[in-house]
C-alpha cells in the first residue's frame, strides 16, 4: 500500500510581504501530477494546512480547489489531514461531515484522534490514525477505574478538586500515546496489523528552520519512541524533511516550499511511502520511504556580492527568476540598494548591509571616544540580548531612553514565553 505524505503547505503565507499563492498553487498542481503517476492509496497532510488561524480568501479559495481536483481525479483516494498549531481547529473543520462522504477525513479534534480510517487496497488493509496539534487543556487525563467511581464523591471544604486537563506537550503526548497504543493494539486483534500515526508536534532530536514559530527551549519536544507500534509515523511542524533520529520509521515531510532564506539549501521533497507484508504472518512487515522532489516556481536564493559587482556584472537569469537574499560587501553602506537592485532583479526581497552597518557603528562610536562592548567586528562574545539593545542605543544616541527600554524588556519576555 503507497501513502504520499505532505505537511506545512502554509496556504497564504507571505514571504518577506510578498503573497505566495503563486507559488503554492504552482507546487500543488505537482502533487497531483505525483498522486497521478502512480496507485497511491492516501495523501497525507500533516497539519498547518494554512499559515494563519483566520486564513486569506485566496487561501481558502486555493486549498477548495486543491480538494475538489484531487476528488474529481482521484475518488478513491482517502485524504488524511489534521490541523497544525497555525490553523483554527473549528475552521479547519468546517464541513467536516460532508468532505467525510467524499472520502476527506478532517480531524482537529484530539478526542477523534482514536478513532483510526481504515484503508483496504484488496491484497491489505492499514488503519491511519489522525492526531492533530495538541493544545493545553485538549485532552484529559484517563480516569483509573478508582477514579471512576470517586468522581461523584464531595471533596472537603476548601478543597479543590484536581484538574484533569493536561497543559504540557509532555502530559498530553503521553496521554495520547496511550491511548492510540490502547486503540492499534485493538485494531491487531481484528487482524489489521498495518497502521500509520499522522501528528504535528516537536520531536527530540528534529532540525528546526529559521520559519517554524517553535516552543523557546527544549521542555515541549516530545519522545517520538511513544509511538513505536505504529508502521509509520507521518509528522508535520519542522520545515526540513528529515528521519527522526531516534525513530526510524517516523518522518517529517518538512514544507513544499522554502519560508525562509535560512531554507535555501534544502530540496523540498513530498515523501512516497510504501507499506509492504503482515506482522503476523512469515513474511515481515517494511517500509521504503522515498523522497520526491518539488520543484519551485522561484527559487529562494541567497548571494553575497558588492554593490558594483551587482550592477556591472550582466544580469543572472536564474537570480531575476529568485527570491533573493542579497548580502552587500561593501563597507560603507549603500542608500536606497534595495530599490535600486529591483530593476534589475525584481524578486530582491531582503538586502542586508551587515559591513556597512558595523562600519557606521565604528565610526560613530569613534567620534564618542569609546566603542561599546559586544559591537565590534568579530568579537567574541557572550552578552544578553538587554545587554545588546543598550548598547547600541548608547552608540546612536548617547543615552538609553528609559521607555523604549521598558518596552522592549516587555517585548522580550514575551517572546520567551510564546509557544506558537
Amino acid at each position: 500500500m503507497k501513502l504520499l505524505h505532505l505537511a506545512d503547505l502554509h496556504l497564504g503565507r507571505l514571504f518577506h510581504e510578498q503573497s505566495l499563492i503563486e507559488d503554492q498553487h504552482y507546487v500543488l498542481n505537482q502533487v497531483l501530477d505525483i498522486l497521478g503517476a502512480d496507485q497511491y492509496r492516501a495523501l497525507i497532510l500533516a497539519g498547518d494546512i494554512y499559515d494563519r488561524s483566520i486564513p486569506s480568501v485566496e487561501a481558502v479559495s486555493l486549498f477548495g480547489s486543491f480538494l475538489n481536483m484531487l476528488h474529481s481525479r482521484f475518488p478513491d483516494l482517502a485524504v488524511c489531514m489534521i490541523a497544525g498549531n497555525h490553523d483554527s481547529p473549528d475552521r479547519l473543520a468546517f464541513g467536516r461531515e460532508l468532505f467525510q462522504s467524499m472520502n476527506i477525513h478532517i480531524v482537529s479534534d484530539p478526542n477523534l484522534a482514536f478513532n483510526p480510517i481504515l484503508l483496504d487496497d484488496g491484497q491489505e488493509r492499514c488503519a491511519i490514525f489522525l492526531l492533530p496539534f495538541l493544545y493545553p487543556g485538549s485532552l484529559e487525563r484517563t480516569r483509573t477505574d478508582t477514579e471512576a467511581h470517586q468522581k461523584d464523591a464531595p471533596t472537603a471544604e476548601g478543597q479543590e478538586a484536581e484538574p484533569r486537563g493536561l497543559r504540557t506537550q509532555k502530559e498530553l503526548v503521553a496521554e495520547a500515546s496511550m491511548r492510540l497504543e490502547s486503540a492499534r493494539r485493538a485494531l491487531e486483534n481484528q487482524g489489521i496489523h498495518q497502521s500509520v500515526l499522522v501528528a504535528h508536534l516537536f520531536t527530540q532530536g528534529g532540525t528546526e528552520s529559521e520559519s517554524e514559530r517553535l516552543f523557546i527551549g527544549t521542555a515541549e519536544q516530545v519522545d517520538v519512541s511513544q509511538f513505536a507500534g505504529f508502521s509509520y509515523v507521518a509528522l508535520g511542524h519542522l520545515h526540513r524533511c528529515q528521519k527522526v533520529r531516534s525513530q526510524e520509521n517516523a518522518w517529517y515531510a518538512g514544507s513544499p516550499l522554502a519560508y525562509s532564506f535560512g531554507e535555501a539549501d534544502q530540496e523540498k521533497v513530498c515523501l512516497s511511502v510504501e507499506l509492504t507484508g503482515n506482522p503476523a504472518t512469515e513474511n515481515p512487515a517494511t517500509v521504503r520511504v522515498t523522497p520526491i522532489p518539488l520543484q519551485p516556481l522561484h527559487p529562494v536564493r541567497r548571494i553575497e556580492a558588492s554593490f558594483t559587482e551587482l550592477m556591472q556584472a550582466p544580469v543572472n537569469t536564474e537570480l531575476a527568476k529568485s527570491y533573493l537574499e542579497v548580502e552587500l560587501t561593501d563597507e560603507h553602506l549603500v542608500e536606497n540598494v534595495q530599490r535600486i537592485l529591483e530593476h534589475r532583479y525584481p524578486l530582491i526581497l531582503s538586502v542586508k548591509q551587515n559591513r556597512g552597518f558595523r562600519t557606521l557603528l565604528t565610526e560613530r562610536a569613534a567620534m564618542q571616544g569609546a566603542l561599546p562592548q559586544g559591537l565590534g567586528a568579530g568579537t567574541e562574545r557572550r552578552r544578553s540580548t538587554l545587554d545588546d539593545f543598550k548598547a547600541f542605543e548608547e552608540t546612536l544616541y548617547g543615552s538609553v531612553d528609559q521607555g523604549k527600554l521598558n518596552l522592549f524588556t516587555t517585548l522580550l519576555e514575551q517572546c520567551r514565553h510564546e509557544t506558537l
